[in-house]
C-alpha cells in the first residue's frame, strides 16, 4: 500500500483552488473552508483507492459529507463521520473528483478548525497522477453558489454544490471551479461559520491564512441577496469597493458579474458593472423552481446551470 500525504495530494491537484496545508492535532492536513472544494486527479491502474478524512464538525452539527465520482458519472456521496470510504476503480486510468458536499452553519470554519478536512489517500497498487488541464473558473458568491438547500431544508444532507447551478454549469462546459463563496455572506453581510464579508474572504483562506490567488480562465460574482437589509447607498459603495478589489486581484482575466436570480439590486449591479466596464451576466427568469425563496432546488439549479453554461461558454471558446 502507498499512502498519499497532504503535501503530495496538494502538489498532483491543479488547481489548488481553495484547499492549503493545515496543521491540526500535530499533524499536517489538505483543509478547506469552502462548501463546493473540488480536488481532481487521475487514478492510473489502481484498483481501488481508500480517502481518509477527519470528522471535523461542530459538536452540534451533522456530519460533513463528501461526494467523489469516477470519469464524470455519477455521483456518490459519503459522511465524514465514517473517517474514510473507498473508491473501486479497476486497473484502467481513471478521473477521480471529491468534492466537499454537505456542512453546516454551526461550523466555525473560519477561526475555530472545522473545516473539511482529509488526512491521506491509500493504494493498494498503482499511482495518482495529475489530471489534463481544463478550463478553470473562479465562482464567488453566497450559499446559492457554494450549493446550499438544494436538495431540501437539512443542512449539510441537503446540500449539493455537485449538482447546483454551478456544478451543473461546470459538466456542461468540461471545465472545473474553485469557489470563494460562504453561505449567508454579501459585500455587507457577514457569513456564517465566523466568515467576514466578501471582501475580507476574497483574499483570505480562514482567519489566519491569506489566499494566493489563481489564475483562471473566467470569474464569476453572484453576491447581493444576502445585503438586501442594508441600505441602497450602503450597498452601492461596497459593491463599487468589491470589484475595484476583483479587478485588481485578476487584472486579465474576464470578470462576469450576475444579477442574484432573485433580481436583488439589479439597478445597481448594472449600474456598477457597467462603470467598471465589466460584461454583465442577466438572469431575469432562469430559475424558476426554489427550495425556498432564495436557493434553487435541484430542477430550478439545472435550469439556471443550462443558462449560465450557455452564457459562459461564449468567453471560453
Amino acid at each position: 500500500m502507498y499512502r498519499y500525504f497532504p503535501n503530495s495530494l496538494y502538489k498532483l491537484t491543479h488547481p489548488h483552488g481553495r484547499w492549503f496545508i493545515k496543521r491540526l492535532n500535530q499533524s499536517a492536513t489538505l483543509y478547506t473552508t469552502n462548501l463546493g472544494s473540488r480536488l481532481r486527479f487521475i487514478a492510473k491502474g489502481v484498483n481501488n483507492l481508500t480517502v481518509n478524512v477527519l470528522d471535523n464538525r461542530n459538536p452540534f452539527s451533522p456530519s460533513q459529507i463528501y461526494a467523489w465520482r469516477i470519469d464524470g458519472t455519477q455521483w456518490h456521496r459519503e459522511l465524514a463521520s465514517h473517517r474514510s470510504w473507498q473508491i473501486e476503480c479497476g486497473s484502467a486510468n481513471h478521473l477521480i473528483e471529491i468534492i466537499t458536499a454537505g456542512n453546516s452553519d454551526l461550523d466555525r470554519v473560519w477561526n475555530g478548525d472545522e473545516g473539511f478536512t482529509i488526512t491521506s489517500v491509500d493504494v493498494e497498487q498503482g499511482k495518482l497522477i495529475s489530471a489534463p488541464p481544463v478550463p478553470v473558473i473562479d465562482f464567488i458568491g453566497d450559499s446559492i453558489t457554494a450549493g446550499c438547500w438544494v436538495a431540501g431544508h437539512n443542512a449539510s444532507i441537503d446540500y449539493r454544490p455537485e449538482s447546483n447551478y454551478v456544478g451543473t454549469a461546470i459538466d456542461l462546459l468540461h471545465a472545473t471551479d474553485v469557489r470563494i463563496a460562504y453561505s449567508a455572506g454579501g459585500v455587507l453581510r457577514q457569513a456564517t461559520g465566523g466568515v467576514p464579508t466578501a471582501d475580507q474572504f476574497l483574499t483570505k483562506l480562514d482567519a489566519t491564512t491569506f489566499w494566493q490567488a489563481n489564475t483562471p480562465d473566467l470569474v464569476v460574482i453572484n453576491l447581493g441577496v444576502n445585503d438586501r437589509r442594508f441600505s441602497l447607498d450602503q450597498f452601492n459603495a461596497s459593491y463599487d469597493h468589491f470589484l475595484s478589489l476583483v479587478t485588481t486581484l485578476f487584472p486579465s482575466i474576464p470578470i462576469l458579474p450576475m444579477i442574484p436570480f432573485s433580481q436583488t439590486f439589479a439597478e445597481s449591479i448594472r449600474s456598477l458593472t457597467k462603470k467598471h466596464k465589466l460584461p454583465l451576466i442577466e438572469t431575469q427568469g432562469w430559475c424558476s423552481s426554489f427550495t425556498d425563496d432564495l436557493h434553487p432546488d435541484q430542477s430550478g439549479a439545472t435550469e439556471s446551470g443550462y443558462r449560465l453554461a450557455e452564457k459562459l461558454s461564449n468567453w471560453l471558446k
